[in-house]
């Protein structure tokens, strides 16, 4: 069974430590953006290994794959830098390296899921409120806590 990163926004008090710890894992490039709605909030913005992604679509050199365990990778090789998977994604998370012109993309740290630990964002929240989860848990805590969950905007990313 697939796992993925949950946030509760309610636990985030908008510290970075995710972002800071990302990129200290991933050479100084954080592969996390982070969203401001509208002022309210600091919301941590991963990549959500979607089951269509988009960005796997609009990639013409098909740099962006998903794996056999649902992961959404990007081969180094294969990415021209063209940013089409930047466009193209929903939700706003994949962000350019402006210094080696391609787009990182979130791996969910494979070099650590390798050695059975977690993501390094999950490893350094402060807070608790990333957490590594099976994709079914997921669900059903997500329609668990709906009634409780606080709506911050409408605002979820925007296409550049």
């Amino acid at each position: 069974m697939a796992k993925r990163i949950y946030l509760n926004l309610d636990l985030c008090c908008g510290c970075r430590s995710c972002a800071a710890a990302c990129a200290y894992g991933h050479h100084l490039q954080s592969l996390l953006g982070h969203a401001v709605p509208r002022g309210e909030a600091n919301v941590p913005l991963h990549c959500l290994h979607c089951d269509q992604p988009a960005c796997a679509a609009a990639c013409p050199n098909d740099a962006m794959k998903k794996n056999a365990e649902g992961l959404v990778l990007r081969s180094h090789i294969k990415c021209v830098g063209c940013h089409s998977c930047e466009l193209a994604c929903p939700f706003g998370v994949i962000q350019p390296d402006l210094f080696k012109h391609i787009v990182p993309k979130c791996d969910l740290c494979l070099d650590r899921l390798a050695e059975g630990e977690i993501p390094r964002c999950v490893a350094t929240c402060t807070s608790g409120a990333l957490s590594f989860e099976e994709v079914d848990e997921q669900v059903v805590d997500v329609t668990k806590n709906l009634e409780s969950t606080r709506i911050l905007s409408n605002f979820i990313g925007r296409r550049r």
